[in-house]
């Protein structure tokens, strides 16, 4: 039997096929096969903060993380920012993109010709394809395919300087890569970030992806077992059948899962992933907004673009304002902000004196300047996370309301902006009561460090539900009784409707690892020598045809095809194999025994 790996295309060809059967589904274990690795190393693309870390497959839970410097600090993680030169070539990742492009090391003529991209992850969230563009701070475009493969190369390229610096005799083929994505991303986002890792060098059969909030909730219950064994009482309340909620607040996004603990100790997921933009740079712009209404649209935008190297002081005074705000007290004290003179000399020019402004605003008694001084009063500063905040809380309400969650009695609140002391009282008090809300250690590395737990343990999540229905496009007998004229067509002699969604699978089914759905379709055409296998998902449960306004391309599988006799015709048993992150779709040639396959990012 010959099995042959074939390339997604992103456009649709008709297919000559008629379904012969109903579907079919099995639970396979073990028949995906995965290649063995010394190491798993997990790669984090956050909207804010990048980093990398691994771990041997013989000391899974030695996780290596890397400390990154910048002056007199060191972190785990590193901004998520890439700076090129004129030529679109690497410069610099991370501290050292920032400060390249901010402290004016390079002269301001070479600068406007340098790319320097910030905070791009968030642009996946958008419909995008292989060829969208997206903008770097000074306006200028580039493929975002090109810019997320450098990121990817460059923290893959330290990754493994930093194993080999450990482990001399480890190799780049000894690795499985993890790349970690939100759960709220659309399928064809998780497809444009598998691209990107394979355009950076890491191959197919060394890379697979982890879903953000499912890596915390593996860590989080591997911490749980570590904390058995060290005799310590915490997250030992999730015994076996509980369920527990994980709650990942980042830069860009808040994602949600809810999993119930098994006798096995593996996972089973109770609601699908969910989320939205809510994380810590929503409230980054909430902040921005305020100081256009304060000062104008026009005094920002300026110094945005005349004084980098103060705009990003002023950004990073607020993000340690931003981490250090506490919630109400009879004690409040005001937020002082450093303004740099650049800015005082901007507002001046614009605006007259910088106090008698003010005192023309609506925050003439919320907002005063003492010296290169900005004091916000607190509840005026707290009131920029409100809206934020808000959605997230109408969020969860709405999540808490449904059924299947009425004896959820833990949730777990991990990622950089669950360090913020707002968020942590807003959660506690819509939703604390009998529940506990639990903040564990080292919660920024929670999704870094889980999805190297994943790697090494890919079916610790046990059973998913799907977010989508999946099906293939087909092309039956025209029936008067049940298809449109619109979707008459003649083929070979007979008429046929065209765009028919054949059903694989359902939106909210639940799948176990390994779970295959089958068809066995004719192809018709004797003068075809390929057949494009389309594969679509829908937001409908029952879609009816693959045109639907619910209905999405996401993928198509060239078979080769014998030659035909006259009056012969070609069976294909279609299948697809759920698996972990992935969709494996096969096509087997019953006539010949050969074998088609591709892997898709579900």
């Amino acid at each position: 039997m010959i099995i042959r790996k074939a390339k997604i295309k992103h456009t649709v060809i008709q297919i000559f096929l008629d379904c012969l059967t109903n579907v079919k589904s099995s639970s396979l274990y073990g028949r995906i096969m995965e290649v063995p690795h010394h190491y798993v190393a997990a790669i984090d693309i956050g909207t804010t903060y990048s980093g990398f870390a691994f771990s041997s497959k013989v000391e899974q839970m030695s996780i290596y993380t890397y400390e990154w410097k910048d002056r007199d600090l060191t972190s785990s993680k590193t901004p998520t920012s890439v700076l090129l030169d004129n030529k679109k070539e690497f410069v610099a990742f991370g501290y050292q993109a920032d400060n390249k492009y901010t402290q004016c090391i390079i002269p301001d003529e070479e600068m406007e010709d340098f790319y320097y991209f910030r905070r791009f992850k968030m642009r996946l969230h958008e419909r995008l394809t292989m060829d969208t563009e997206i903008q770097e701070e000074a306006g200028k475009k580039m493929k975002a395919l090109d810019v997320f493969c450098i990121a990817i190369k460059y923290l893959k390229e330290q990754l493994i300087r930093n194993l080999q610096s450990r482990v001399m005799s480890a190799k780049v083929d000894d690795v499985l890569f993890v790349l970690t994505v939100p759960a709220i991303w659309l399928d064809q986002a998780k497809i444009f970030m598998t691209k990107a890792a394979e355009k950076a060098g890491i191959g197919k059969d060394q890379l697979t992806l982890a879903v953000e909030p499912e890596a915390a909730s593996i860590y989080c219950h591997e911490l749980r077992l570590e904390s058995d064994r060290k005799e310590n009482k915490f997250l030992q309340t999730i015994k076996s059948g509980m369920k527990f909620m994980v709650i990942d607040l980042g830069g860009g996004t808040a994602d949600i899962t809810v999993h119930q603990r098994q006798k096995d100790e593996t996972l089973e997921e109770v609601i699908p992933p969910t989320g939205g933009p809510w994380g810590g740079t929503a409230v980054d712009k909430a902040f921005l907004d305020f100081m256009m209404d304060l000062f104008g649209a026009d005094v920002i935008e300026r110094f945005k673009d005349e004084e980098v190297e103060d705009y990003f002081h002023l950004l990073h005074d607020f993000e340690i304002k931003k981490r250090s705000i506490k919630p109400k007290a009879d004690d409040d004290k005001d937020i002082v902000l450093q303004m740099d003179v650049s800015l005082m000399d901007l507002i001046k020019e614009c605006r007259g004196g910088i106090s008698s402004h003010i005192m023309k605003t609506k925050y003439k008694d919320l907002v005063l300047t003492a010296g290169q001084k900005l004091h916000i009063k607190a509840d005026t500063f707290r009131n920029l996370f409100k809206s934020t905040i808000d959605k997230l809380v109408q969020h969860l309400s709405k999540i808490f309301e449904k059924p299947e969650l009425f004896d959820l009695k833990n949730v777990i609140m991990v990622g950089g902006f669950t360090e913020c002391e707002l968020v942590q009282m807003a959660v506690r008090n819509k939703f604390g009561g009998d529940r506990k809300i639990i903040i564990p250690d080292e919660s920024g590395l929670a999704v870094l460090k889980g999805a190297v737990l994943f790697g090494h343990q890919k079916k610790k999540i046990n059973k998913r539900i799907l977010k989508k229905t999946y099906g293939i496009q087909g092309w039956p007998e025209w029936d008067p009784d049940i298809h449109p004229e619109t979707k008459k067509i003649r083929m070979g002699g007979t008429d046929r409707c065209k765009d028919i969604f054949f059903k694989f699978a359902s939106v909210n089914d639940k799948v176990e690892d390994g779970h295959t759905s089958s068809m066995i379709f004719q192809a018709f055409n004797q003068n075809q020598r390929t057949l494009e296998c389309a594969i679509y998902t829908s937001t409908d449960p029952n879609p009816k045809y693959v045109t639907d306004p619910t209905c999405q391309h996401l993928g198509t599988l060239i078979v080769d095809l014998p030659k035909l006799k006259e009056g012969e015709t070609l069976e294909i048993e279609a299948t697809l194999v759920f698996g972990s992150t992935e969709l494996l779709f096969r096509a087997k040639d019953l006539k010949t025994g050969r074998m088609f396959e591709t892997h898709l990012d579900v």
